[in-house]
């Protein structure tokens, strides 16, 4: 009995301490953030514009993680708490005007790392590469790269061109830093070689930077090229389909592969390695003939083919079939039947939703129920509306926070393709002519 008095006297102590704690303001409220319901834009800073945009308001490298900006011959970073600001003039070669990582005029980025990709006159492949100081903002090393050279940032603070001549490839590393080389390889007989998360991958990055290698394609097997010596490691039971694999990517635990279309007829196929574990654990393979309608037609192939445009978006596979796009889950495969859209109607990312376009007619959610029709936008935006981060919304020069019941809490004006910095709090960034402006969520009242 005894005991039994103490437990009841400990848990109402607790249950006192508790209450006190709510009540004097310990279990500290979420602070301001835009999309809340409640928070309202507040500038927190206005500079010089350190680089224009481009003729269409974007530019070609805008990377919130690292906080650069680039276009044309400039490269900025902007300004942060524990960092400083620059801005560097780039020789020609580096120039940055390609919005596709690896490729020539381009950059490859992640986290406080950078690596300029060069292209010269009469080359149709990278030229060479250029380490960039993102502390001290200047060029510390450059390689030139062989002829048709493909190029990958990875994990660990590599870079890898591979260029495949007569029948081999061969393979360099090179550390970001410092541009001392860290491995060769040559890889014998007839091969491509891709990389599984920007230039050859079907969409964006996946969050696993480990699957971020290259690979090695051949006429009987595919291999994982480890970045940190060059190893080669085999997909197991995974023999690539007829015609040229021409993307490749690691989604939901398996290896993807997908052709070109073939010349006059368009077909392609899409193939999948089986999975370690779980109710998906078997390969799987579709054909479909591939016609993209926001694509123009290729001049070689004949076929609507855009191989820049995703063919993962949310966490499913879209595969522009000419009946009609099939929507696929990546995992499962075979085993769940394929979702059909109409024929002409294809799948866009809308910030974090996949959204059905159909030409004439309202966008819609890719999840959205039979009959539902809600509208994927707030009230009032056209068409071309996009979603800049939670709550913001630009639609041509115009710029508004949306409330909870889709209110209008703030509106302005953006000379630029306004960007959000979601890693600081959902901070904003837009032009005002001459100026970039940064807004912060505060408290309405």
């Amino acid at each position: 009995m005894a005991t039994g008095g103490v437990g009841r006297r400990v848990r109402g102590v607790v249950c006192a301490v508790v209450a006190a704690l709510s009540v004097s303001g310990c279990f500290a409220p979420s602070p301001p953030m835009f999309g809340d319901g409640s928070s309202v834009p507040e500038e927190s800073a206005r500079v010089a514009l350190p680089v224009r945009p481009g003729a269409d308001g974007d530019w070609a490298l805008n990377d919130s993680a690292s906080r650069l900006l680039g276009q044309g011959t400039t490269l900025a970073r902007l300004g942060e708490r524990n960092g400083r600001s620059w801005r560097l003039t780039l020789p020609a070669e580096f120039a940055l005007t390609s919005r596709r990582p690896g490729a020539p005029h381009s950059a490859l980025t992640r986290d406080s790392a950078a690596v300029l990709v060069g292209g010269t006159d009469g080359r149709t492949g990278p030229s060479a590469l250029a380490g960039v100081d993102l502390n001290q903002g200047r060029l510390t090393w450059q390689h030139p790269l062989p002829a048709g050279s493909r190029v990958s940032l990875h994990l660990g603070g590599t870079v890898v061109a591979a260029a495949c001549h007569d029948g081999t490839c061969r393979l360099t590393s090179w550390n970001i830093g410092s541009g001392e080389r860290r491995w060769s390889r040559t890889v014998a007989g007839p091969a491509r070689v891709l990389d599984g998360c920007r230039a050859d991958a079907l969409g964006p990055a996946p969050g696993a930077d480990d699957h971020c290698a290259p690979y090695v394609v051949t006429a009987d097997h595919v291999a994982r090229v480890d970045p940190d010596d060059g190893s080669l490691y085999r997909v197991p039971a995974l023999r690539p389909p007829a015609g040229t694999v021409d993307r490749i990517t690691v989604r939901a635990g398996r290896t993807v592969l997908v052709t070109a279309p073939t010349k006059g007829g368009c077909r392609a196929t899409v193939l999948a390695s089986g999975t370690d574990a779980g109710a998906g654990d078997r390969g799987w393979h579709r054909t479909f003939v591939w016609d993209q309608p926001q694509a123009r037609r290729d001049p070689y192939t004949g076929c609507r083919w855009n191989r820049t445009l995703p063919l993962v978006v949310d966490h499913r596979m879209v595969l522009p079939d000419q009946k009609g796009a099939l929507v696929v889950d990546a995992y499962f495969g075979t085993l769940r039947p394929a979702k059909r859209l109409a024929p002409g109607a294809y799948v866009v990312s809308d910030g974090s939703r996949a959204v059905v376009r159909t030409p004439g007619r309202a966008d819609r959610l890719l999840d959205a129920a039979p009959g539902d029709d809600r509208p994927v936008r707030p009230q009032g935006l056209g068409p071309g509306a996009r979603s800049v981060g939670r709550g913001f919304w630009q639609d041509g020069r115009r710029l508004v926070l949306f409330g909870a019941g889709d209110e209008e809490l703030w509106e302005g004006r953006s000379d630029c393709r306004a960007f959000a910095d979601l890693h600081v709090g959902g901070t904003v960034h837009y032009c005002d002519g001459a100026e970039l402006v940064t807004l912060r969520p505060v408290n309405k009242d």
